[in-house]
């Protein structure tokens, strides 16, 4: 599977242990050079719901081998202020020392708002404070917070100093210490963000232009996921081909996309794109090859404002693969999936009908990725953040690691074809 050249791509140590990967560990490079390594890490703004249960602050990535002490504050106000004091927004609460990401934490003695979170565990470098909104807090609720990392050893005294001033540090990518924002949005107002698609069929060797328009009140990340469409044949296992890939995309007037240049029945998210607040129309263009089936196909638009739970805008609309070949026979879908962590449309939705389609969106109870990740394959590019096991760590969130699962695989196959070759040698030579 491949990431289109506008695609971030992720670069991973040739010290991958065959075996890690075969065992669903990512483990890259070695100690040694990991020890010399400053960590360097990237938070994200959150948006939560109110009443949600807690979340944890922790990175977004880690680059690294994080061995050591996190230190984060957590302020009503900017983190620019060392004489300031931290106090949290009317509905806001941070936990500390529950189980989860908070357990190996605790509050800083004599400096409110300051947690400390000792790291315990070298395959588990993500321990942080977990913060929550009760049902009466106000849309629009901003909790600021920040990070500073100190290695084993470090001087954490001073780090419970300089963390109450990391918002006046300039974040351009991973860095030693940064400030991120909590922000709490409502229901009503996640709503407000709309999204509408448009999607021609398709005919065998022709190319077709799609569109996505999105109204966004908010800036967030749109996803399009295809599949087989309810009551047709489930599509064939990637990577045995459907004979339809994306061969570009695009926003306008702002934003940026990408897409994966595999089929579409390739298990992950096909086109990505973060958008700024305003009006966007995204393009992408879908080319067929000369010989295919026909098939029905649903295409899924998400629009994800909120970083965890239900309630992100969702569109889905259905058009045909018009093949020269009929539908393959085959036990018929039940519902257009476009990954384990998604449910189906809400069921008010109904499906458009074959053809150039538009249909508004609605808030569905879709979740979506998490500070822990997930599996290659689910709703949005993940990466997957508990799996640091001592060495550099390359993972922003927002990137997709299905290229990278597939050459982890594909180095197990050959370390394996590359063992039979070598004990067949040794057998010769008996």
């Amino acid at each position: 599977m491949r990431i289109s050249r506008s695609a971030p791509r992720r670069i991973l140590s040739a010290g991958i242990a065959v075996a890690a990967l075969g065992a669903g560990t990512l483990v890259l490079g070695g100690a040694a050079r990991a020890n010399s390594q400053p960590v360097t890490f990237q938070l994200k703004d959150i948006v939560i719901l109110p009443g949600e249960s807690d979340r944890a602050l922790s990175p977004d990535g880690i680059y690294g081998r994080a061995d050591g002490t996190w230190v984060y504050a957590v302020s009503s106000k900017p983190l620019t202020d060392a004489g300031a004091s931290l106090g949290l927004p009317d509905g806001v609460s941070v936990k500390v020392g529950v189980p989860g990401p908070s357990s190996s934490c605790a509050a800083a003695t004599g400096t409110a708002g300051v947690y400390t979170c000792d790291v315990v565990s070298s395959s588990s470098p993500f321990a942080s404070p977990v913060i929550g909104a009760s049902d009466a807090a106000h849309d629009g609720t901003v909790a600021y917070y920040g990070a500073v990392f100190v290695p084993r050893g470090g001087n954490v005294a001073d780090a419970v100093t300089r963390v109450k001033t990391v918002g006046s540090s300039p974040a351009d990518g991973p860095t030693s210490e940064q400030a991120a924002k909590v922000t709490v949005e409502t229901s009503d107002h996640v709503a407000r963000n709309t999204v509408r698609l448009t999607t021609p069929d398709l005919a065998a060797g022709k190319s077709v232009t799609q569109q996505v328009t999105v109204h966004a009140v908010d800036p967030g990340k749109l996803q399009l996921h295809f599949n087989s469409a309810a009551g047709q044949p489930s599509w064939p296992t990637f990577p045995t081909p459907v004979g339809v890939k994306v061969t570009d995309s695009t926003a306008t007037p702002a934003g940026s996309c990408n897409h994966v240049t595999s089929d579409l029945n390739s298990p992950t998210t096909i086109v990505w794109c973060d958008l700024p607040a305003g009006d966007s129309t995204i393009s992408y263009t879908l080319a067929a090859q000369p010989e295919m089936a026909s098939w029905k196909v649903d295409v899924r638009a998400e629009y994800q404002v909120l970083t965890w739970g239900a309630g992100n805008p969702v569109a889905n609309s259905t058009f045909a693969l018009q093949g020269t070949a009929p539908e393959p026979s085959g036990s018929p879908t039940a519902s257009p999936t476009a990954s384990p962590t998604q449910t189906p449309t809400d069921p008010a939705t109904t499906p458009a009908p074959v053809g150039t389609t538009v249909q508004p969106s609605t808030p569905a109870p879709t979740p979506t990725g998490s500070p822990a990740g997930s599996p290659a394959g689910t709703a949005a590019p993940v990466v997957p953040h508990s799996s640091n096991t001592g060495g550099t760590l390359a993972s922003t969130g927002t990137d997709n690691l299905a290229p990278a699962v597939g050459g982890g695989l594909a180095l197990i196959a050959g370390g394996a074809l590359a063992l039979v070759a070598l004990h067949r040698r040794r057998a010769s030579h008996r």
